[in-house]
């Protein structure tokens, strides 16, 4: 017997006469039974929701891990060109081993008007002045700071840097598979397609990775491995943005925005961890295993990751909702009598609803509403373009501390610990009385402002700028960690997962370009991109109040 017979059958014997329920139930001393009101009857925040969230936040964590890599990576140490063999032989340490070393580094090796060797030339004899090439037999490269890097194996320097980009790049570019993930987390359920996802993700990245550590082969070969394990890892944020939505699901409208949170702050938990593992590993191809490993431990967990109530009870799997409801319950110390007499008028419920034609359209019907609905256009127009500028001013925002002189170990965990610290405020903040609209408008608002006086205050104090820009950062991830909370509330639960997706996929459009914006525009123009990324965020704040509010909203509504 199907899940939707027994349904029925099960519906009609706990209420045989629909039509005289119906009128009784018309009554306005009769409250309906909402799925939420049942979550919090079985337990919406108890030890079944805490171990999962646990094991969810794994996949957080990975995501965090992936899209920091290429920061160590793909990191570009000091270089300058190598010595002719005839001066020098076996020329590869940046640093001068001896004095006599030093002499030759200094006679062939032009110096910038800092002091520094010159990265991408050396002359053809001790005469600095005299014909300079472009760094013919290689370059020699400083491993006191970053190790091994792919920017060493692949000399990906001087007229070879932009290539670099592309390691960053298709990572982010492996996001835009949202738009097609999303969907399938609505279609087929946010378990299903976590666990195919996850599976897939860590079977190409071994493939991947066994290939570049033990087959022979050119460096363009490696490098080209290199992009498509980039490319395949953008899923991790394909994946996290399906279990970000399996976990507010799993709980009840009261508790969505702490457990949102809990699941971003994983994610700067991930950036922590794969600075440690950069700074222990020191080699690019080891850091890269410690990032598959990591996608790994979630792998035994995909086998007891449960499916969402929401989800169940969208697509009338009401045997699997009946069974998802009796373990939340059993783990949570809840007895039956406490909830199941309000699963059958929830039952009752959807009965009637049926009778009054009130079955919902197929999912394909329904995504096709979301995009020809003036108001479900509307709102995806504004959320999209809020992802976009979030992730735009995130990234732009993020650059300065190397003006400190810092380690970069130090400056990531700085800049995690900032993050971190913008996702705490905002879950206490979309609490109070700003909620979600009032809260986002105040972060993005405040952000606005830093990104604005950048550009006057850095002309004057390197370090005040830094100080701003560490503020920018602070209020901007406040906003980001709002707007995941609030766009999810936004849609009905049959489509949430395909807006979520499209969502976050405009969000890594933001999070591409502004890298590409910094490194092409020249310096004496870079204060406008500040500008006019500040008059953009603007105009998503004015779009934001068109926005309703989704405090205390039911994730079922």
């Amino acid at each position: 017997m199907d899940s939707a017979t027994y349904a029925l059958d099960n519906m009609a014997s706990l209420n045989t006469d629909l039509t005289d329920g119906a009128t009784s139930r018309s009554s306005s001393t009769t409250k309906s039974v909402s799925l939420d009101g049942l979550i919090r009857l079985c337990g919406d925040l108890g030890p079944f929701q805490f171990i999962h969230f646990f094991f969810i936040n794994l996949i957080s964590m990975s995501a965090g891990m992936v899209a920091f890599y290429y920061v160590y990576g793909a990191a570009e140490p000091k270089h300058r060109c190598q010595l002719s063999p005839s001066v020098w032989p076996n020329d590869v340490h940046y640093w001068p081993i001896n004095q006599t070393h030093e002499f030759y580094i200094n006679a062939y090796i032009p110096k910038e008007k800092d002091g520094i060797w010159n990265k991408c030339m050396r002359s053809t004899m001790k005469d600095r002045n005299s014909t300079l090439l472009n760094c013919p037999n290689g370059w020699a490269y400083d491993r006191s700071v970053f190790g091994y890097t792919f920017t060493e194996e692949a000399n990906l320097v001087c007229y070879h840097t932009p290539k670099k980009s592309w390691v960053s790049t298709l990572m982010q570019t492996g996001g835009f598979s949202l738009l097609l993930i999303g969907s399938l987390g609505d279609k087929y359920g946010r378990r299903k397609t976590t666990i195919i996802t996850t599976i897939f993700l860590c079977v190409m990245c071994l493939l991947t990775q066994i290939s570049m550590q033990w087959i022979p082969m050119t460096v363009d070969t490696k490098f080209g491995l290199l992009l498509l394990n980039q490319l395949v890892s953008g899923l991790t944020v394909s994946t996290y943005s399906v279990a970000f939505i399996l976990m507010l699901e799993l709980t009840s409208a009261a508790h969505t925005s702490l457990v949102g949170n809990i699941a971003l702050v994983a994610f700067t938990i991930g950036e922590a961890i794969l600075t440690l593992c950069a700074y222990l590993t020191f080699d690019w191809e080891l850091l890269k295993w410690t990032n598959t490993f990591f996608i790994a431990l979630v792998l035994p967990y995909l086998y007891f990751m449960p499916e969402t109530p929401f989800y169940l009870s969208g697509k009338r799997q009401y045997t699997e909702l009946e069974a998802l409801l009796r373990r939340i319950a059993t783990r949570n110390n809840r007895s039956e009598a406490e909830w199941y007499p309000s699963y059958q008028e929830f039952l009752r419920d959807q009965s009637m609803a049926d009778v009054h034609n009130e079955r919902k359209m197929p999912f394909h019907q329904q995504l096709r509403q979301l995009f020809s609905n003036r108001d479900s256009l509307i709102k995806l127009f504004i959320i999209n373009l809020i992802g976009f500028t979030t992730y735009l001013l995130y990234y732009e925002i993020s650059y300065g501390l190397e003006v400190l002189n810092i380690s970069p170990y130090i400056g990531i965990l700085i800049g995690a610990v900032v993050e971190a610290a913008g996702y705490i405020t905002s879950s206490l903040l979309i609490v109070t009385k700003f909620a979600r609209k009032g809260s986002f408008i105040l972060m993005l608002g405040l952000t606005t402002i830093c990104v604005l006086i950048i550009p006057f205050i850095e002309k004057h104090s390197a370090l005040a700028s830094v100080f701003i820009a560490q503020f920018g950062k602070y209020t901007v991830s406040g906003a980001i960690s709002v707007s995941w909370i609030f766009v999810p509330e936004l849609f009905q639960t049959s489509i949430r997962s395909s807006a979520n997706g499209l969502f976050i996929a405009f969000s890594h459009l933001g999070a591409i370009i502004a890298p590409v914006i910094n490194t092409s525009v020249n310096e004496t123009y870079l204060p406008i991109t500040y500008y006019a990324s500040s008059a953009l965020a603007f105009i998503v704040v004015l779009l934001t109040m068109l926005l309703p509010e989704t405090k205390d909203k039911t994730m079922d509504a």
